[in-house]
């Protein structure tokens, strides 16, 4: 009797050391899947983006009473303070790609705005002109931020942020009117017809499908020879184009094209 159970013991020691093995490696397991969850960066992403936009002020508020609060150096270490406190995220891990593309985004535009007080002076037009461009996109990109993924600052800093998002809205608004009546008139096809004395006029009938309704509408055509050298520019316009409606945009030449490319020049929107 105590023959056999003196066999049965280290059975059942190998089989609790089998069970607390696999509790083990479950154990592990589930510490690995926590590990690798942990390391995305999605749940605090627009935390560190706030808290960055909030250092930034921190420091445009410090500097504010210097002789020249908008100096390029002083301009420079606000823009250096966002960027230092977002760097983590440059190289962080995402789940969602597309939010990861939207915050690398936002901190390129960052490094742009740094760029143009590295590279203009700010007694030229030219540094208005690129600093502009810049403050337009990183506004309209800060609006996606907030519409997209809940982005909020503190409440102390939210009049100067929410300046900024409407500023974003007025941008991305802009640009839907631009892509849609580019991609009308790039969708254009003119023809050309002869009157038989050397003048030829260019035709196309475009129809608007944006739901965007334009007034005061000019085209330039560029009008290129057998060569494919640009010959002439000459020019087409409409005083309205509702949505739905077919509009006629013509321009007479005495160049004889063999390629004619359509730019819009200028537009308004009717709201």
């Amino acid at each position: 009797m105590k023959r056999n159970i003196t066999k049965k013991m280290p059975m059942m020691g190998l089989l609790v050391l089998l069970i607390c093995s696999l509790g083990f490696i479950s154990a592990c397991s589930q510490n690995a899947a926590n590990t690798a969850k942990s390391k995305y960066v999605d749940d605090k992403a627009m935390n560190i983006i706030a808290a960055g936009f909030e250092r930034r002020s921190d420091v445009i508020e410090s500097n504010a009473n210097d002789d020249d609060p908008h100096s390029t150096e002083n301009i420079q270490e606000a823009i250096e303070a966002e960027i230092k406190n977002d760097k983590e995220l440059k190289n962080a891990r995402f789940k969602d790609s597309k939010m990861q593309q939207d915050v690398i985004t936002y901190l390129n535009l960052l490094d742009d705005q740094l760029k143009v007080t590295e590279d203009y002076s700010q007694s030229s037009a030219d540094y208005y002109e690129e600093w502009n461009k810049v403050y337009d996109k990183r506004s309209a990109q800060l609006k996606k931020l907030v519409d997209n993924y809940g982005l909020e600052v503190g409440e102390k800093y939210k009049d100067d942020f929410n300046d900024l998002i409407k500023n974003g809205k007025s941008v991305a608004e802009k640009t839907r009117y631009e892509d849609a009546i580019n991609s009308l008139i790039q969708g254009a096809n003119f023809e050309k017809s002869d009157d038989g004395y050397g003048l030829y006029t260019y035709t196309a009938v475009v129809e608007n499908t944006s739901g965007i309704s334009f007034s005061n509408v000019s085209l330039t055509l560029a009008l290129y020879d057998a060569d494919d050298i640009k010959a002439e520019e000459t020019y087409a316009d409409t005083s309205s184009w509702a949505p739905g409606e077919k509009v006629k945009f013509e321009a007479m030449s005495d160049v004889d094209a063999a390629r004619v490319v359509a730019s819009v020049s200028s537009y308004d929107v009717n709201k």
